[in-house]
């Protein structure tokens, strides 16, 4: 599923991009998150059946890749996929091209959605639909930059499964090692920044949208 043309955006340029549209989306807004049942046993990790966390519905075309809620509540891995497509849609329309990932069928937009929105308990999400899709590439954690794609796993235990979908902002020392970032999240009561200390046992992974420089 390459790009059209095989063409990208500058990663650093579009990294801009990426920040300054999560910067127009609303903050706070209220943090929901009601996941389906998992099976007993399974790992798969169950989406909000209600709403797709996106701020407001998200097309490509004619094409809905997310509900959202009628209250304004926001999730993580809709936040995230709602920046990445408004940056794409900014390249797009800089590059005269079709809106974004009008290079993809339908079946194939939604699978990108879908691996984005971390089917399986340990999926990496962003990352992984980024790289896949040939619209990214892997980053180590030590070379992340302001405006990458991170997906992080605190634990991967199906009683206390805990991830989140986030777009990194820096590394901090604050009594440890911490990750600050922007995504949408319970402790700002919806879209903000926030700051965490990584845990030993955190699976962590980066993507950055576009070219290799």
């Amino acid at each position: 599923m390459n790009p059209a043309g095989s063409l990208l955006p500058r990663s650093a340029q579009f990294a801009q991009w990426v920040l300054e549209e999560a910067g127009q989306v609303p903050k706070g807004r209220g943090y929901r998150f009601e996941p389906g049942s998992r099976p007993r046993g399974s790992d798969l990790n169950p989406r909000d059946p209600h709403h797709d966390g996106v701020s407001r519905d998200l097309f490509v075309g004619q094409v809905c890749l997310g509900r959202s809620a009628e209250d304004g509540a926001t999730y993580c891995c809709g936040v995230t996929l709602e920046v990445f497509i408004r940056a794409w849609g900014r390249w797009c329309d800089a590059q005269s091209r079709p809106a974004g990932l009008a290079h993809m069928s339908p079946s194939q937009m939604h699978a990108f959605v879908s691996t984005w929105f971390c089917p399986q308990l340990g999926d990496s999400g962003a990352v992984e639909a980024l790289v896949s899709s040939g619209l990214g590439f892997r980053v180590d954690a030590d070379k992340a930059r302001p405006g990458d794609f991170c997906q992080f796993w605190r634990s991967t235990d199906r009683a206390c499964a805990s991830g989140h979908s986030v777009i990194f902002l820096g590394w901090e020392e604050v009594e440890g090692s911490c990750i600050r970032y922007w995504s949408s999240q319970s402790v700002t009561r919806g879209v903000g920044e926030h700051h965490e200390r990584v845990g030993v046992d955190w699976v962590m992974a980066f993507a950055r949208a576009g070219s290799e420089d």
